[in-house]
């Protein structure tokens, strides 16, 4: 099968590869639209002088069932699915790619492929860091009069957090610093915009119950400890590079959790399956007209220049929602 991997010197590289195999548990997924997320990024700039072969990296895509494994429940040849699927396999920049079943979800019937492939790793970044992290009920009655702050909220995982967290009734006050970015937090439903180029305690009327930081972890810090409440929980996305001074966090008795969405697949613990779960309420959500694709660029299709093209934008750190292309 055709795929891009990436090469010793950090180059993508088009190749022949052997088609996957894949376990009891896999589907085998035709990949027929795939999308960028700063992961990507962050592995290929991993990648080792040394590293023999190519390493396949991509971690949304939308396909078609070509193979079930024997122990594979609700899925079928021929059906359409979507899904981020697992780090520690190779990722979906191919024709094909075996995936966890227990990972995967029916695609959304009302969304194009693109528009699908956009959601998977963002619709679920938010969904743990939402309900399993930061305690909110999925039941919109226990959420009343919470107020959540998303630091970045144009970007991938904000735009997915503003929505998720609006169905479930919570009051939202998403962070954004252009003015282009702030109009599309006010589309995805945000209750109240905020510069965060500016300090934000001065911009809110009170403290929040629950923050979610989008954006670097190091930079907000301050913003976080002058803006959660007492008895608050904060979680974060991006690890930090600096040593964190948690004491600040200590008077007002805080919560504080990493949200890192690999990691029922890399532990393979024994709810690993609630990643479908996520996923199938978020297609549902969709097809209810709830929610909507964060869809924003269209970056043809699989290609070593498109492939790159789509990896600078992501990287300039200036996205508004997700970019995505079409497999091969």
């Amino acid at each position: 099968m055709r795929a891009l991997g990436i090469n010793a010197r950090q180059a993508f590289e088009l190749a022949e590869l052997p088609e996957p195999i894949f376990g009891d548990y896999d589907l085998l997924v035709r990949v027929k639209a795939v999308a960028v997320n700063p992961v990507d990024t962050k592995l290929k700039a991993s990648i080792k002088p040394d590293q023999i072969g190519l390493k396949v990296v991509g971690f949304d895509a939308c396909g078609e069932v070509l193979a079930v494994g024997a122990r594979v429940e609700g899925f079928a040849v021929g059906g359409r699915v979507f899904y981020a699927g697992d780090v520690m396999r190779a990722g979906c920049f191919a024709e094909q790619q075996a995936v966890d079943s227990r990972l995967v979800a029916k695609a959304p019937r009302s969304l194009s492929d693109l528009e699908a492939a956009a959601m998977p790793l963002v619709g679920l970044t938010a969904s743990e860091a939402l309900f399993d992290h930061l305690g909110l009920s999925l039941d919109a009655a226990g959420n009343q009069g919470k107020r959540l702050l998303i630091i970045g909220g144009a970007g991938g995982v904000g735009s997915m957090a503003i929505q998720l967290a609006k169905q479930v009734g919570a009051v939202v006050i998403a962070t954004a610093s252009r003015a282009e970015s702030q109009a599309w937090c006010r589309q995805l439903g945000a209750d109240q915009v905020i510069d965060h180029s500016q300090p934000l305690r001065p911009q809110l009327e009170e403290e929040v119950d629950r923050i979610l930081c989008a954006a670097d972890t190091d930079s907000h810090l301050d913003n976080m400890a002058a803006c959660i409440g007492p008895f608050g929980r904060i979680c974060a996305l991006v690890s930090h590079r600096q040593p964190m001074d948690m004491n600040r966090f200590k008077n007002k008795s805080v919560g504080f959790h990493w949200e890192f969405m690999f990691t029922r697949a890399m532990f393979n613990t024994p709810d690993k399956s609630q990643q479908g779960i996520y996923l199938q309420r978020l297609a549902e959500a969709v097809d209810a007209g709830v929610v909507r694709s964060i869809l924003t660029y269209q970056g043809g299709q699989l290609g070593v220049e498109t492939l790159q093209a789509a990896f600078d934008q992501v990287a300039s750190s200036r996205m508004i929602g997700k970019i995505a292309l079409k497999g091969f």
